[in-house]
């Protein structure tokens, strides 16, 4: 229970953090994010689509639209990286994992934390690993046992790095990885009974961000 409730008053820190660094806007490029400088100050319009959507069409959560005809929706769909709306940032699924529309950024910072559409392109999932029997536990049976509408509602956990656009699963030999150059989270880390469980992976990395500020 207290790592419970350690873990959302780090997530609530994180958040409040970094609201107060970045404009509402569409960004073109993660460095656009990084100089806090949004290419499109328009009003956008974010919308969770439904489960039968999702289930039609693929793609990932929330559909964004603007209520300024000269921004697009091929300039929404293909040319913006992330919007920030109301203190939230949701990443364009396309670059991440080959997938329309976008996934909303549930841990902010350096190390951001997502869950975004399971890959289809079998690149991406052998990029992420997502066929090592090591991360079996997180999907049960995957790969071409998964088709049609039980593939598109499928989502993983990923950590993005946001200054580079590295990617990869919240899972413990990740968390190990990251937290090399952390000498002294490492130790606490590797005291945990429970490295596997999500809550205390995703604790560890809101850590490193509120270090990286």
């Amino acid at each position: 229970m207290r790592k419970i409730f350690l873990f959302f008053t780090l997530i609530l820190f994180s958040n409040q953090t970094w609201s107060q660094e970045y404009q509402n806007g569409g960004f073109k490029s993660l460095n656009d994010l990084k100089n806090n400088t949004p290419n499109y100050k328009v009003n956008f319009t974010i919308s969770k689509r439904t489960m039968a959507d999702i289930k039609a069409w693929g793609g990932n959560d929330y559909k964004i639209e603007s209520t300024d005809q000269s921004v697009t929706k091929k300039t929404i769909k293909k040319e913006i990286i992330g919007i920030v709306k109301n203190d939230s940032l949701y990443l364009n699924g396309i670059p991440i994992v080959g997938l329309i529309w976008y996934a909303k950024v549930e841990v902010l910072g350096k190390y951001c934390f997502l869950r975004p559409s399971f890959p289809v392109n079998q690149k991406i999932q052998k990029e992420l690993g997502l066929n090592d029997p090591q991360y079996g536990y997180m999907f049960g049976a995957i790969g071409g046992a998964i088709q049609g509408a039980q593939m598109a509602v499928k989502r993983i956990p990923l950590i993005y790095n946001i200054e580079t656009g590295n990617k990869m699963l919240l899972a413990e030999s990740n968390i190990l990885k990251i937290l090399q150059n952390y000498p002294e989270l490492l130790a606490d880390f590797e005291k945990e009974s429970d490295r596997k469980n999500e809550d205390i992976l995703l604790s560890y990395l809101v850590k490193v961000n509120n270090l990286e500020k």
